[in-house]
Order: structure tokens, then C-alpha cells, then sequence
């Protein structure tokens, strides 16, 4: 019997963060959270990451838009009520000693391939499975 390596079922794509917005979009609407990020695999491309509250419990859905001829991504995300509440605290600290790095774990698809997105000239969606952050603190 052989052995066969397990290989991840997700890419990991690293964003570093230039600014932060919380933004109300309508009077009966809830607050949004909107990083605007560079994504490292990509220098000719910026991203903003827009954050929501999710409306049931342990909700998280993430997707990120990449248009053919657009250097510009839009990322959405539902996060939980207690997550959505951690990444605005972090925000609202100030302005860090460094830039804040997001990583979003995404599946696996033709147009990602060892963390390096290959950008073609169609529109696609890679759907996001989790996001990570790190917070330089000195």
C-alpha cells in the first residue's frame, strides 16, 4: 500500500493593508468595515477587503471579484459578530508601527498556483475559506 502525500486544499494569498474605513452605507443599514490592501503576488493591483456583520451565529463566507481589465480586486466578507468586532478593534488602535498583513486562505482553482495569482483576461471569483491577520505591535 502506498502512501500519497496530502496536498492543501487552499492557497494562501498575503494582502498588506494602507488604510482602514468604517463606513456606514445607508441609514438602515449596518456599520462596514473597508481595508484598502496590496496584494503582494500582484504589485499592479489593489484590493479592498469590505467587511460585514453576519446576521446567524458562526456565518463566514468570503469571495474576491478580480475583473479582466481592472487592477483594482473587490473582496467581500461576513464575518461574526465577535470577529467583526476583533478586526475593528485592531483598526481603530491607530495607526500601527508597520502595516497590518491580512492572509486570506482561498480554495484551490486554476487561477492561483503557489500563491501567486495568474491574472488572465477574463473575470473569475476565488472564494475565500478563512482570513488571518497580524498586527505589529513594535
Amino acid at each position: 500500500m502506498a502512501v500519497l502525500p496530502l496536498k492543501p486544499t487552499y492557497e494562501e494569498l498575503r494582502l498588506t493593508v494602507s488604510s482602514a474605513e468604517l463606513v456606514l452605507p445607508g441609514l438602515n443599514k449596518v456599520e462596514e468595515l473597508i481595508l484598502a490592501c496590496e496584494i503582494s503576488s500582484l504589485p499592479n493591483h489593489n484590493c479592498n477587503l469590505v467587511f460585514e456583520r453576519a446576521k446567524a451565529r458562526g456565518e463566514f463566507t468570503g469571495k474576491m471579484l478580480f475583473k479582466a481589465n481592472r487592477p483594482l480586486v473587490n473582496a467581500y466578507f461576513t464575518l461574526s459578530l465577535s470577529d467583526f468586532q476583533k478586526l475593528e478593534t485592531m483598526c481603530v488602535g491607530g495607526e500601527p508601527v508597520r502595516p497590518i498583513t491580512i492572509y486570506l486562505k482561498i480554495e484551490k482553482s486554476c487561477e492561483v498556483h503557489n500563491g501567486e495569482v495568474l491574472v488572465t483576461g477574463k473575470d473569475f471569483v476565488l472564494r475565500v475559506r478563512d482570513i488571518s491577520w497580524r498586527q505589529p505591535l513594535f
